[in-house]
């Protein structure tokens, strides 16, 4: 008799043990439910990190503020990759493994949501980002969507409209030496060429390291280009803003979303007008809620929003609509996520194909130290 207790007790605490570690998240005795964001709160991407947190919080504080979900409160942790491939994994294997986190929106870097992804799917839970890599979504991770265009949709857009809208024919490229870079870098130069254009000149640098590109410039300005695309973040896109007027190379620059920020005026001033880049969001293409979400963001931070915020404001109220239709769950989340068609999102409509956004693309130009709507646009 000892004996057969003795294992009904252990059967009791086997079927404990496996729903505690279902992957189905949440925990029905909180008061509270939970999202998180993994995302670059330090170093030189921080920017980024900081206004998607803005725009996560701001979602959560307007569904809270209507009694939540199921009646209780949403509540978001936050958690720092840096924007360095080696600490995402850590951030996504605590959160993985913390079963009342729902779900995540991140990582911004396309290398830290490679490094981490495969953690987040063998835990089956959802992830939203807005990173650009185009083997992010290969197929091998189905919990994971992306709500950005890719880099090789962007680089290709850019080419085109290089060439057919700014009647460009010689292009240099100057790109940061990761994942992103390198992709954009072989992605317009096939597109561009294969238009008639001609890539003249290739330089690489490297994201938080390098401060002088008098060498890169140097050589570019020795290829006689008529227009150069930076591929990399906005940090260093000001610095050779900055320096290729002195090294005599003064032709139009074009870049990604990766340098949609004010931060890139603040840093470049003067140097970085005429500059025109991708970007999913501008406060002035409206959609229903823009307006109302353009006027909550400035309210409450006394900031424009920004691409990244927009996108991580969407994000976050996919979840949030994921949670109402088919409950706090991380397997109602995915669900809704594989099913959604045309959710009116404050950066356009948001369906999903093969885990992909479906969305236009926008052309954005700093003009007298402002981003605004470029002139011509792609049609």
């Amino acid at each position: 008799m000892k004996r057969k207790a003795f294992l009904a007790v252990l059967l009791v605490l086997s079927i404990v043990s496996l729903t505690a570690c279902s992957g189905g998240g949440g925990n029905s005795n909180s008061s509270e439910l939970y999202i998180a964001s993994a995302n670059p709160m330090t170093g030189d991407s921080a920017q980024f990190g900081d206004m998607k947190v803005k725009a996560i919080e701001l979602a959560l504080d307007e569904v809270n503020k209507e009694g939540g979900i199921e009646g209780k409160q949403v509540k978001l942790i936050v958690g720092d990759d840096t924007g360095n491939p080696k600490e995402a994994p850590n951030v996504a294997q605590k959160f993985a493994g913390d079963n009342k986190v729902l779900a995540v929106i991140g990582h911004w870097n396309s290398s830290c949501t490679l490094a981490a992804r495969g953690i987040y799917e063998a835990a089956g839970i959802p992830v939203i980002t807005d990173s650009v890599n185009k083997q992010i979504t290969d197929g091998s991770t189905p919990h994971l969507y992306r709500i950005s265009l890719t880099d090789t949709t962007q680089a290709k857009n850019l080419a085109q409209y290089a060439y057919n809208v700014l009647g460009k024919r010689k292009a240099a490229i100057l790109f940061t030496a990761n994942d992103f870079g390198t992709g954009l870098k072989n992605d317009f130069t096939e597109e561009f060429e294969s238009l008639g254009g001609k890539v003249v000149a290739s330089e690489t640098y490297f994201e938080g390291q390098s401060k002088d590109f008098s060498p890169q410039l140097t050589k570019i300005k020795g290829q006689n280009p008529d227009i150069m695309f930076v591929a990399g973040y906005y940090v260093e896109t000001a610095l050779i803003a900055q320096q290729a007027g002195p090294a005599g190379l003064n032709v139009p620059m074009i870049g990604t979303e990766g340098i949609s920020s004010d931060e890139l005026i603040k840093l470049g001033g003067q140097s970085v007008e005429g500059i025109r880049f991708a970007a999913f969001f501008h406060p002035d293409v409206e959609f229903p809620g823009t307006k109302e979400f353009v006027e909550a963001f400035r309210e409450k931070y006394n900031k424009e929003p920004d691409n990244y915020a927009a996108l991580a404001y969407d994000s976050a109220k996919l979840i949030l609509e994921g949670m109402k239709k088919n409950g706090a769950t991380r397997d109602g989340i995915t669900k809704y996520l594989q099913e959604v068609k045309d959710f009116p999102g404050v950066a356009g409509p948001i369906s999903f194909e093969n885990n992909d956004v479906t969305r236009s693309i926008l052309i954005l130009e700093v003009k007298d130290g402002k981003i605004v709507l470029a002139g011509d646009q792609l049609n």
